[in-house]
């Protein structure tokens, strides 16, 4: 029962946080509403049934970073792979990479479905050692019932190598929270 009550929180907590644009998808519906409906629906699912409170995601976190990293769903490795995140992988099946045109040495994970991405995007930080911090932080923020998108991107700087990529993204999420 407390699974259940859980996960009803989890979709409370994300709807009452979200502007309402983002809960209806209609024919006036953009396609940057599309994304964001398509990524935060995945990242409900994986929050709600997936993880335990402390290590749920905020969903305009995955949001954010998914917009910036695939080009708000345009880029060929989600129209090739599925890859909302950039997310690379040492697979040695070359039916489940792509290699970027810029970087031959470089392999991106493919993946079946949007949720399959955004599935891989949150097992990453919530279970590789790279991201030991941004653990600590979401545990800190849950147990203070707090999120605080400045002091998590910043745990978050061995994600991209780009300077910028910290202030991009959290002007996406500016935008969402809007």
């Amino acid at each position: 029962m407390s699974h259940i009550c859980a996960t009803l929180l989890v979709l409370c907590s994300f709807f009452s946080n979200t502007p309402s644009i983002y809960l209806e998808i209609s024919n006036d519906s953009t396609e940057q509403d599309m994304f964001i409906y398509q990524i935060s629906e995945c990242a409900v699912e994986w929050n709600a049934y997936y993880t335990e409170p402390e290590k749920r995601i905020p969903i305009n976190l995955a949001v954010g970073i998914s917009a910036h990293e695939s080009g708000w769903g345009t880029s060929r490795f989600v129209l090739e792979g599925n890859n909302y995140f950039g997310i690379k992988t040492n697979s040695e099946d070359p039916d489940m990479y792509m290699i970027p045109k810029k970087n031959k040495k470089v392999k991106l994970a493919k993946y079946h479905s949007i949720c399959d991405s955004v599935f891989g995007f949150m097992d990453l930080l919530t279970e590789n050692k790279k991201y030991k911090f941004f653990r600590e932080e979401l545990t800190r923020q849950w147990l203070l019932n707090e999120i605080d998108y400045d002091k998590l991107i910043k745990t978050l700087h061995k994600y991209s190598k780009d300077k910028s990529w910290s202030i991009k993204v959290l002007k996406i999420i500016g935008q969402l929270n809007g």
